[in-house]
């Protein structure tokens, strides 16, 4: 009994010290006129989500393709 006891004590200590996920923004920039892509991820609070832009960075352009059957 003082064993489980014992262990049910570890696990508590180890999924109360467990940090959450983070989530990210990722972007996906594409040139039109080379097809050039270039990938960046950003740390924000929030869900997960996934953006296509034109090159230059431009925020007006951006669609979200993020997929919606997880």
């Amino acid at each position: 009994m003082r064993v489980a006891s014992v262990l049910s004590l570890a696990l508590l200590a180890m999924f109360g010290a467990a940090t959450p996920a983070h989530a990210a923004r990722i972007i996906i920039l594409t040139n039109p006129m080379t097809l050039e892509r270039r990938t960046v991820v950003i740390d924000q609070p929030g869900p997960d989500r996934i953006f296509l832009c034109a090159m230059p960075p431009a925020t007006t352009g951006c669609r979200d393709i993020t997929p919606r059957g997880r």
